[in-house]
């Protein structure tokens, strides 16, 4: 888990502009300025050491020493694949999986995507003997990455927006899409999210991939803390993960009169597992700027919950946590959303393909960059590719029916984690993560509801709103809140992000189905 940054082109001055571009990622990495130069490419990363920590230094080479990668994330089956590398002639220079990917590439090329095991990776490969570059991101988009080119026609890539937006020469940033590599300056798309045949399995092959999912998740000596909420997704997760870790810690967020504090501290002392608590004392209007500034949004959505992925994470960074799962994804692909109960069940699968294929720029930002922002790495088991593609080829209808009388979201997901957990935590009722922790955050910001829609009513003014909707008729703002989350959003230097025009596809979408 990285912050990584290149230019790749003759341009001036590139030693100082790779140093400017890492330090507004500073945050992403224990180590910093890790670079390496170039006659006609430049690239760097900010490290966080969770593999080989001592020799695993950035950029890693091969034995010749003519190829190069950078790399912000995690491959989880690294080993297999030095083991397997080794076998072909490759030598390592040490037991990092960044050092994978250079052999990898000599070995395979752009097929070497095919190889990784990982939900989250985004790295890029400079082969200095042919001047080219490979450029990937995982599959969903866990890991963020961005990339411009400048006037000259140089091309930048880094980890977060404010990396690219600092620099005058660049006009317009762009999200490199998830699910795609950049090879002979061009973008192909190597997975997409399929609507399978509808398969039936059984409740213990299930159990088996959600199993192996975590498995793969907590292979490491440094210890493990878990978001917990209390509801079911999270709560499968800190239960698997001290099946198969020894050193692993619920870390609860929550007033203690909120439905996730007493949920989550039952089911601890239950468990007999060991777990910290944080009650959410927050100035929200103090806080905002730096909020939208690391997030990188204005969406009130993706703000609105920002606040308490923000909290927790420093929380994490506090205790000395350097790895942290959470239970994101599992509403996604089982469809656990309450707005699923209005759909018919033939069209569920598309609607988790919809909020699938959405999350890049949203839900997922919101937690990687809030974590990143303290230098904690988040991992996410349930957007293990194995387990999405699995819960995207079983039957929709499966996964909304009845149990005892009431109809549940996450049906199929909730029979599952009833065989590890109690009932009044398998068929706990969806709550938000904010909402669930008892933060007035509100529920929906077109209803003006949540304490940033009363701070902004106080600042945003009649005419505000007007003059703001008519000179950015491109953004579709609606609200005082958007506005007020807008206006600082611009502030930062965010208009350049081009995709950031482009609203973000969230489960109100599931009406429209």
């Amino acid at each position: 888990m990285c912050g990584i940054s290149a230019i790749i082109g003759k341009t001036e001055n590139k030693d100082e502009k790779i140093k400017i571009s890492l330090s507004k990622i500073s945050h992403r990495g224990e180590y910093s300025f890790e670079c390496k130069f170039f006659d006609e490419a430049v690239m760097g990363a900010n490290r966080l050491a969770i593999v080989d920590e001592k020799e695993g230094k950035q950029p890693a080479e091969n034995e010749n020493g003519n190829i190069f990668a950078v790399q912000n994330g995690e491959i989880f089956n690294y080993a297999k694949l030095i083991d397997q590398l080794t076998v072909l002639g490759h030598t390592f220079r040490t037991h990092n999986d960044t050092e994978v990917l250079v052999h990898l590439w000599e070995e395979y090329r752009e097929e070497m995507i095919d190889k990784i095991d990982s939900e989250m990776f985004a790295f890029i490969i400079y082969d200095q003997s042919s001047n080219e570059i490979f450029v990937a991101r995982d599959r969903l988009g866990v890991k963020p990455l961005y990339y411009a080119y400048d006037k000259n026609g140089v091309l930048y890539f880094a980890s977060e927006i404010k990396a690219l937006v600092c620099f005058d020469e660049i006009e317009a940033v762009h999200e490199f899409p998830p699910g795609h590599y950049f090879y002979k300056n061009a973008f192909v798309k190597y997975f997409e999210t399929k609507i399978e045949k509808n398969e039936a399995y059984s409740e213990e092959e299930l159990c088996q991939i959600v199993e192996n999912a975590v498995v793969k998740r907590v292979q490491t000596e440094l210890p493990i803390a878990v978001f917990l909420s209390g509801g079911v997704d999270s709560s499968l997760v800190m239960e698997l993960a001290t099946k198969y870790h020894n050193n692993v810690t619920a870390l609860i967020l929550g007033e203690q009169n909120s439905s996730d504090y007493q949920t989550a501290l039952s089911l601890c002392q239950e468990k007999n597992w060991k777990y910290k608590v944080l009650e959410p004392r927050i100035d929200y209007e103090k806080e905002l700027s730096e909020i939208i500034y690391f997030v990188e949004t204005f969406d009130p959505n993706i703000v609105r919950h920002s606040f308490a992925n923000n909290i927790i994470s420093k929380f994490a960074k506090e205790l000395g946590y350097k790895i942290v799962l959470t239970g994101e994804g599992a509403d996604e692909i089982f469809a656990g959303y309450n707005e699923f109960l209005g759909i018919d069940g033939s069209k569920i699968n598309l609607g988790c393909k919809l909020l699938l294929d959405s999350m890049s720029k949203g839900n997922l930002m919101r937690v990687d960059k809030m974590a990143m922002r303290y230098t904690v790495e988040t991992r996410c088991p349930f957007f293990d590719i194995g387990l999405v593609n699995l819960a995207m080829s079983t039957d929709g209808s499966l996964k909304i029916g009845d149990h005892n009388g009431k109809k549940f979201t996450k049906l199929l997901f909730r029979k599952i984690a009833r065989k590890y957990l109690p009932e009044y935590v398998a068929f706990r009722e969806k709550m938000p993560f904010a909402n669930g922790a008892g933060m007035n955050v509100g529920l929906s910001y077109k209803q003006s509801d949540g304490i940033l829609s009363d701070i902004a009513s106080r600042i945003i003014t009649d005419g505000d709103l007007i003059n703001t909707k008519q000179n950015f008729p491109e953004y579709k703002l609606e609200t005082k809140e958007e506005v007020l989350l807008f206006k600082k959003y611009i502030e930062f230097g965010y208009g350049k992000f081009v995709e950031g025009k482009e609203r973000l596809v969230v489960k109100d979408v599931l009406f429209t189905i």
